[in-house]
């Protein structure tokens, strides 16, 4: 016959053995995964660090072959920062993979983050699109002089996103990209040639014939004004104080601000040096006496 309790102490050392036999379990099994997250963190960290290499190695290579150098630079700069992007994210998508994350998930995960991100960000995404256009359509070149919405400058970078001009008063503005697809530009390099625009005013008295030589005869001696096309200059208005004349020489777009500033000092000399009065606005007043 069993002593009392006995069927309790086996049941109890039956638990125990059991017990003991599921922790070896569960610790060779954590062991295991352990070795197997181990093996992926250090590959995925191999594959960083060689994919970064490969990266900036390719990158260099595609920016100084023969084919890139004949690319303006916006168009360069453009290409180099959007080559970079794709590539990096050819690498995480590539470390995704190898952590043993299923293809598909991450598919769906990235499709559903992008459409919100692209909710989000419209108008970085809007920026981007129009960063694109640039390039393709290039209706101004880095280095060219331009004007949009009130800024003037010099082209310094077309970049993915934004623009930067440098202007005269050496400042640099960045524009959204999307601003300079949807508003007017205004490109002063685009050409070879500038005219050169100006109203001179005469006294009233003064010999039409010998205002207009003189400004001609300034203009022969300026090497940097064109003679083809030829300068203007015609009598086109009578005004309250004095008779206006309309001036127009061409010049290479380069030189245009020099000859500009330069025309309005030598006309106002040559003026003085033949007698051509520059009137002041002045208003004459007869007071009639009805006595």
């Amino acid at each position: 016959m069993a002593e009392p309790g006995s069927e309790i102490v086996e049941a109890a050392n039956e638990t125990v053995q059991g017990s003991s036999w599921d922790w070896n379990v569960v610790w060779a099994s954590v062991a295991d995964k352990f070795v197997n997250i181990a093996g992926r963190l250090l590959a995925c960290a191999i594959i960083l660090i060689v994919g970064h290499f490969i990266i900036k190695f390719v990158t260099k290579k595609l920016l100084t072959s023969k084919k890139m150098e004949k690319l303006e630079p916006g168009v360069r700069g453009f290409l180099r920062t959007f080559i970079k992007v794709l590539l990096h994210t050819l690498l995480i998508v590539s470390v995704i993979g190898v952590l043993g994350v299923p293809m598909a998930s991450v598919v769906a995960v990235l499709g559903a983050a992008g459409a919100a991100v692209a909710l989000a960000l419209q108008g970085t995404l809007g920026n981007l699109a129009s960063g694109i256009m640039l390039v393709v359509l290039r209706p101004f070149r880095v280095g060219d002089f331009i004007e949009q919405g009130g800024n003037m400058g010099t082209v310094l970078e077309i970049g993915l996103f934004a623009t930067t001009v440098v202007t005269i008063d050496n400042r640099h503005v960045v524009i959204p990209n999307s601003a300079l697809t949807t508003s007017t530009i205004i490109n002063y390099s685009s050409e070879q040639t500038r005219r050169v625009d100006m109203v001179v005013s005469a006294a009233y008295g003064s010999d039409v014939e010998k205002v207009k030589n003189v400004i001609l005869d300034y203009a022969k001696r300026d090497e940097k004004i064109l003679s083809d096309p030829a300068p203007f200059v015609r009598m086109t208005d009578m005004n309250d104080s004095a008779i206006a004349f309309t001036v127009r020489m061409w010049v290479k777009s380069a030189d245009y601000w020099d000859v500009r500033f330069n025309l309005s000092e030598n006309i106002y000399d040559e003026f003085n040096k033949n007698g051509i009065k520059i009137p002041f606005k002045q208003l004459d007043v007869h007071v009639k006496n009805d006595e």
